[in-house]
């Protein structure tokens, strides 16, 4: 549990944002305190050539770092050999491609989100019982996906993605409380680009029910729409204007030298 990881994406044989991901991935390990880990030119060659290595052209590739093995039985975490690890598999989504069109049903779960003063959330983990409790209840009402809210009854975010929803004509996603997601940051700049006016701000849950479009964001899916927020509709109940010309901008974006690097297979 005392670990910190990050996840890159690879399409069509590039890296998507790897420079980005390494930055927060650096972030992670001196919050973290951990000092005996690859430097960052070495975890570079390491996760490219994970993907060299399994021939992948879109994948999804993973580095974590973990406190590891206590040097004696004080178990000081000062002292401990910082582990590392990194693999890459075919790429995958949050939610299943035949879902992209109509999107998904989630729940406005009924678990508090870990307090950020109890765990940064900014800090990519694998400390997810709230989540896995949600995630339970929302399987008993036949969804399969639940945000979270937290203790003063704001949205925070999902298992392993971000949430925005758009209001009046302009989106939002939650500023507190939630990891600082790649994707999320790319679609804030994707509407910066676009003429679509975002911002991160507070969202109660009625904000999402009565939104115009909702979508989560991942880099294990992209932007991802959502149909359904309990037992409310959004919007015309499949993917709206607003998510699809966003989508089409994230994946175009893919091809840019400016955001991805490609590998030499």
């Amino acid at each position: 549990s005392d670990m910190t990881y990050d996840a890159l994406h690879v399409r069509n044989g590039r890296v998507f944002r790897m420079e980005d991901h390494l930055d927060r991935w650096e972030r992670s390990i001196a919050a973290r305190r951990y000092t005996t880990l690859p430097d960052r030119d070495a975890v570079r060659n390491i996760l490219i050539d994970c993907v060299r290595r399994a021939r992948l052209r879109d994948a999804m590739v993973y580095i974590i770092g973990t406190r590891g093995e206590a040097i004696d039985g004080l178990k000081d975490l000062r002292h401990c050999q910082n582990g590392f690890m990194a693999w890459a598999v075919p790429y995958y989504g949050v939610i299943p491609g035949d879902r992209m069109d109509d999107g998904v049903e989630i729940i406005i779960s009924s678990v508090q989100r870990i307090p950020p003063e109890s765990v940064d959330p900014t800090v990519k983990n694998f400390g997810r019982l709230d989540f896995s409790r949600a995630l339970m209840e929302a399987y008993d009402k036949g969804c399969d996906h639940a945000v979270l809210l937290d203790q003063d009854g704001y949205v925070t975010e999902g298992r392993g993605w971000n949430i925005f929803a758009l209001h009046g004509g302009t989106l939002v996603s939650p500023d507190a409380g939630v990891l600082e997601g790649v994707t999320r940051r790319t679609v804030i700049e994707l509407c910066r680009h676009g003429n679509i006016k975002a911002e991160l701000g507070k969202l109660r849950a009625a904000d999402l029910r009565d939104a115009d479009e909702v979508f989560m964001t991942s880099t294990a899916g992209g932007i991802m729409p959502v149909r359904k927020v309990d037992e409310t509709v959004i919007g015309t109940g499949s993917r709206g204007p607003v998510t699809t010309r966003l989508s089409d901008m994230y994946w175009t974006l893919h091809d840019d030298p400016a955001y991805s690097t490609p590998i030499d297979y």
